[in-house]
């Protein structure tokens, strides 16, 4: 693999091009760069500038632009995306959230009718730990994977995250309920490199390691864990499509994907102070226990991706593949 280094500045001058080229708006291509860059600096590619090309392929399948449709009622928001990408509509519903915190304990946002990717959902869940909520959020995509036992692709990757805040870096878990990521997949296709074992089907239902039997040929992604990761993404489904109205009939987009976000003040239950003090006991025992032999340490979920995030940011370049690159110039 070859890779490119770029200044960040003359990345984001090429992106906004291609955005607004492709009919987004000056503020809505300033959401999905910085969403994208984010991942990147957080070590994961997978969600990042690679996704600009059918970001604009999606873009080119609007009408019109509209903004974002937001109904509440109480502590609930119904968020429509009106055809949006869905890193633009899960971030509006983010600023809601926040918003509407500073009244309510517990808010909660449904997100359907958006189009493209909602990127890695962890960038969501920090985005609330950095505002001082606890948030919990699941979303679906496009059916790749199928059910534990079967063949048929039923479900997106489904993942799940939690973000919890802690001092200046959040506790964060972002975990696809595939045995894979389909950015993983699409990335190791560009490259030309096999995917381990156990993770995927070709067309015809037989264990394969070349990605490109899924991201070109017709197969399909097999569940985390088998039954377990199967059983997560079917709730998943039914939690972040049917009940907030994609996927549905009832849907004024049906088939679309959906997003589903909760979020809560850390001191619901207790005083903020006591909770503060009883994560930091919890994570510090967790963090100085004893490592296994050959390990390098014990790590607390996102704070290896805060630190590289700093010193990337700092750095203000950016590292990306020659492949990704070429084909994010090509959208011009």
């Amino acid at each position: 693999m070859m890779y490119k280094t770029l200044k960040v500045e003359a990345l984001k001058k090429l992106v906004f091009q291609v955005l607004l080229s492709a009919g987004e708006t000056e503020e809505n291509a300033g959401i999905i760069f910085e969403n994208l860059l984010e991942d990147e600096y957080m070590n994961k590619p997978t969600h990042g500038f690679y996704r600009i090309p059918s970001i604009v392929e999606a873009l080119k399948t609007r009408n019109a632009v509209l903004p974002v449709k937001i109904s509440q009622s109480n502590s609930i928001f119904s968020v429509d995306g009106q055809r949006n990408i869905g890193l633009v509509a899960v971030r509006k519903a983010c600023d809601s959230i926040i918003a509407a915190s500073k009244e309510q304990p517990l808010v909660m946002a449904g997100i359907f009718n958006y189009i493209s990717t909602t990127g890695a959902i962890g960038y969501y869940t920090r985005y609330l730990a950095r505002n001082g909520l606890i948030s919990i959020m699941t979303c679906i995509s496009g059916a790749t994977v199928v059910p534990h036992g079967g063949m048929d692709p039923l479900f997106g990757t489904n993942p799940i995250s939690v973000g919890i805040p802690y001092q200046d870096n959040p506790v964060i878990t972002d975990v696809a309920t595939a045995a894979i990521s389909y950015g993983q997949l699409a990335l190791l296709a560009k490259a030309g490199t096999s995917v381990s074992p156990n993770t995927i089907l070709d067309k015809e239902g037989y264990p394969s390691t070349d990605p490109k039997d899924v991201t070109e040929r017709g197969g399909t992604q097999l569940p985390l864990s088998g039954h377990k990761g199967y059983s997560l993404g079917l709730v998943f489904e039914i939690l972040a499509g049917l009940l907030v109205g994609a996927r549905s009939k009832n849907s004024a987009s049906p088939d679309t994907d959906g997003a589903l976000l909760i979020a809560f003040k850390p001191d619901v239950f207790i005083e903020r102070n006591d909770f503060d003090r009883e994560l930091d006991t919890f994570l510090m025992k967790i963090k100085n226990s004893r490592p296994a032999p050959g390990s390098d340490g014990i790590r607390i979920p996102g704070q290896y991706d805060t630190i590289s995030y700093e010193k990337k940011k700092q750095s203000g370049e950016i590292t990306i593949m020659d492949k990704v690159y070429e084909d994010i110039v090509s959208c011009l």
